[in-house]
């Protein structure tokens, strides 16, 4: 599980050492970003921000998750990525300026870090390696959603579950094969592009074959190996009747 990072902060400024991209950012940048930062706490499902309002500043995820929506076919909301706790959001609106184009919700009970916009760019001008660091981490955003496009359209349902719990593994750096999902099933199945009920079906069937074992948010991948075969698309690798949506 990821680490609750507002936990024992006592200030903005606090938390916003703790951030995993302002690590590497001496006291003068965090004193910046710190003038007019402030903590926002929400409740489950409250918007952090709506489609077409002018972006105020950087949002930095303590405790909780929260979810980037967009408008899928026939009207429906889907999400398109997570934001867990030491992860940033917002920042295209910071950089450019332009009216943000997807909205956000909380994800159960969610306390974020706000930076104003004008304290990012003063922030990002001072330190060079802040900077770069920014724009990898852009780059990878927009590598993960190019991924998940490729992984979640078109794409059979067990091979879009088992990409996202590799990658669950992966970034919670666990050996022990235990992953906290970070928002509810029914949020997850949207950002894979499934319905609930074929979520439930993929994973009750991943747990028959003794691959998982899942209880509520809490799964424990018993043999990963067998999971990563699922993605390259090997239909002998486990007797799944999973099929696309």
């Amino acid at each position: 599980m990821r680490p609750a990072l507002a936990r024992k902060a006592a200030s903005p400024r606090d938390a916003l050492g703790r951030m995993p991209i302002l690590l590497g950012s001496g006291a003068e940048v965090l004193d910046e970003l710190a003038r007019g930062a402030e903590f926002v706490r929400l409740s489950s499902s409250a918007s952090v921000f709506e489609r077409g309002s002018p972006p105020t500043g950087l949002f930095f995820v303590c405790n909780g998750a929260v979810r980037l929506m967009v408008s899928g076919p026939e009207g429906k909301d889907k999400v398109v990525e997570l934001f867990e706790p030491g992860g940033m959001f917002g920042e295209i609106g910071v950089f450019t300026g332009e009216c943000y184009r997807t909205w956000t919700q909380a994800v159960g009970a969610v306390v974020l870090v706000h930076v104003p916009r004008e304290r990012v760019l003063a922030a990002v001008a001072m330190d060079n390696s802040l900077s770069n660091r920014m724009l990898v981490a852009v780059c990878a955003r927009i590598q993960r959603l190019i991924d998940a496009i490729g992984s979640t359209v078109g794409g059979p349902a067990a091979v879009r579950v088992a990409s996202y719990l590799l990658e669950q593994l992966e970034r919670g750096a666990r050996g022990d094969g235990c992953i906290v999902l970070p928002a509810p099933k029914k949020t997850i199945a949207s950002l894979l592009n499934l319905t609930p009920e074929t979520l439930s079906r993929v994973l009750r069937n991943l747990v028959e074959e003794g691959v998982l074992t899942v209880s509520g948010r809490r799964i424990r991948v018993r043999n990963r190996a067998q999971l990563a075969r699922l993605l390259t698309h090997d239909e002998a690798a486990l007797p799944l009747r999973a099929h696309p949506g």
